[in-house]
């Protein structure tokens, strides 16, 4: 399990590990790290920039993001990185009346351990993964103000094949995002977006006094449709985003941006940057494709160290 969170660390954004590791301290570390890295194509290639846009891949980040949606959805995410594979399923359905409601489910897999007995015989084969199912609600408060909330399920497992039964664990978390999303009405180009995410109850392995604490995070930013300045061309549309993200555990902060540029709602380009270290800092860039009912889009994010680099493809169909 320690080797497995170093990996996952490596991936991350900057954080006090250092300091856990030097007092020894496990509780000092948090845990359900895979909650921080970003979740779908666009959200890759804007560089994580997304906490203002409206779409379903920023629920992730800010549950009210949906609630102007247009219809309902189904979206497949795959993610392919040097430590893990995962694939995310949400469901999304919008009602005139109620708000839109979401369903989705991560699995994210570590592939397989073999375990092995003090001569050095294999015993058996131990499948390490995580799983994160989020329940999402969001519906506009008054004009131009959405609000959401996400109810998550996180739980980290581990299971044997053989004769390793031992060495099976499993340990669940629960935790909420709250979001919002202001349109101002003196400028319908500009969008602002805040969220808390990841509050939860600390995740138990061994016992309570070694329970890891949730990686609560606070996200602000907005987003700007610059190109109607430049061009009366109403099919091309630049929108230009920043996003500050704050750890209030650590006390640290950075920020990222992005700019997507939409060439008739059909062809997207997309770049950005982020602010943090790992998958979550340093440059992508993405594209993305649009026909009829139909949603594809692709990105990937260069780390600055090691070749770690992050794959993201998106699918998605609007019914």
């Amino acid at each position: 399990m320690v080797a497995l969170q170093g990996a996952i660390l490596l991936l991350l954004p900057a954080r006090a590990m250092p300091v856990a590791a030097q007092s020894g301290a496990a509780s000092a570390a948090e845990c359900c790290l895979e909650l921080l890295l970003p979740i779908g194509a666009r959200a890759v290639g804007l560089g994580h920039a997304i906490v203002s846009r409206t779409g379903a891949e920023g629920l992730f980040v800010n549950p009210a993001l949906i609630a102007d949606v247009d219809g309902d959805q189904f979206l497949i995410h795959n993610t392919r990185t040097s430590v893990d594979a995962s694939n995310t399923f949400s469901l999304l359905i919008r009602s005139e009346l109620i708000g839109s409601m979401a369903l989705s489910w991560r699995l994210i897999d570590y592939g397989e351990q073999v375990t092995q007995d003090i001569p050095g015989q294999p015993l058996g084969t131990l499948t390490i993964r995580a799983h994160v199912l989020t329940a999402s609600y969001a519906t506009q408060v008054v004009a131009g103000l959405n609000a959401g909330v996400n109810y998550k399920l996180y739980q980290f497992r581990s299971d044997c094949q053989g004769a390793c039964e031992d060495q099976e664990f499993a340990a669940t978390t629960h935790g909420v995002d709250f979001g919002v999303q202001y349109r101002p009405g003196f400028q319908p180009s500009l969008t602002l977006g805040a969220s808390i995410v990841h509050l939860g109850f600390p995740l138990q392995f061994v016992n309570a006094e070694q329970a890891e604490p949730s990686p609560v995070r606070f996200r602000m930013g907005a987003a700007w449709e610059a190109a109607h300045h430049f061009v009366a061309d109403s099919t091309i549309m630049l929108w230009v985003s920043g996003d500050a993200v704050v750890s209030p555990r650590e006390g640290s902060l950075y920020v990222n941006a992005g700019a997507e540029l939409s060439l008739d709602e059909t062809i997207f380009l997309r770049a950005g940057y982020g602010g943090g270290a790992g998958i979550v800092g340093g440059p992508a860039v993405g594209v993305g494709l649009r026909y009829d009912r139909f949603d594809i889009g692709v990105a990937k994010s260069f780390r600055e160290i090691d070749e770690s680099d992050a794959i993201q493809v998106t699918f998605a169909i609007r019914f």
